[in-house]
């Protein structure tokens, strides 16, 4: 009987952990995920960066630090920015926008 349990315990193993990778997507979607989201982080700062500046435009004076990357750490692609908006490209845009639905719309986050 205890061979026989280890003969089956051996294979549920493989096939529970083979579930769980594809359920969570194993380390290389963990790669894309961290990646993406040091991507928002940067958007983020970038959008409150030229938020700042706006505001001193409108004649606020105090300091907004300095600039920020405009240009994405992986890819080395530059943001899109214009007046309202910065965007970057995400790995995984699904995800991303599941994560900051309220903030992220179409990969851009809008300027206030």
């Amino acid at each position: 009987m205890p061979r026989l349990l280890s003969r089956l315990l051996v294979p549920f193993t493989v096939l529970m952990v083979g579930l769980g990778l594809w359920q969570v997507g194993g380390p290389e979607q963990a790669r894309i995920e961290q990646r993406d989201s040091q991507r928002m982080r940067d958007l983020q700062d970038l959008a409150a960066y030229l938020t700042c500046e706006n505001g001193r435009k409108d004649g606020a004076d105090y300091p907004c630090g300095q600039r920020p990357r405009d240009t994405d750490r992986f890819t080395q692609a530059p943001f899109t920015v214009t007046r309202t908006q910065v965007c970057a490209q995400f790995e995984d845009p699904d995800h991303i926008a599941r994560r900051y639905s309220e903030r992220l719309q179409n990969g851009c986050l809008q300027l206030n």
